[in-house]
């Protein structure tokens, strides 16, 4: 699959195989985890996308995207469909944390999205992937 050169961050077999275990653990396909499990500074990182993914998919939880626009997006996470509390993330938190590269200013929705679905993960339901969970921009 390195060989291939389908995943472009993948410099070598080694990494593949971290990337494919990583995923392993956390019972997602070796594509999928290539192409959305990332290795930052020595941490796995997950794709904001994958994230969604294993919420949706563990059958004890679930979200829905309350408000979605160019300043915030707001997302409710559920229980075992009860409401177990709210993530939001707005321009003024990107600033804050001194967030402003190329993608926030080109797709500032999709990337206020993934900032509130990972903070979400993290304080609503981390046992989804197995601990902490940080976006590759969040490292």
């Amino acid at each position: 699959l390195q060989a291939s050169g389908y995943f472009a961050d993948v410099k070598d077999a080694n990494q593949a195989v971290a990337k494919i275990l990583a995923g392993r653990e956390l019972g997602i396909s070796p594509i999928a985890s290539l192409a959305n499990i990332y290795i930052v500074k020595g941490r796995i990182t997950l794709s904001a996308n994958l994230m969604a993914a294993q919420v949706k998919r563990s059958g004890r939880y679930d979200y829905r995207i309350l408000q979605h626009d160019a300043t915030v997006c707001v997302i409710e996470f559920y229980e075992q469909g009860k409401s177990v509390g709210q993530s939001s993330f707005t321009m003024e938190d990107a600033k804050t944390a001194g967030l402003g590269g190329d993608n926030w200013q080109k797709y500032p929705r999709n990337m206020l999205n993934s900032r509130a679905m990972s903070n979400g993960v993290k304080l609503f339901c981390p046992d989804v992937t197995s601990g902490p969970a940080y976006t590759p921009d969040e490292l």
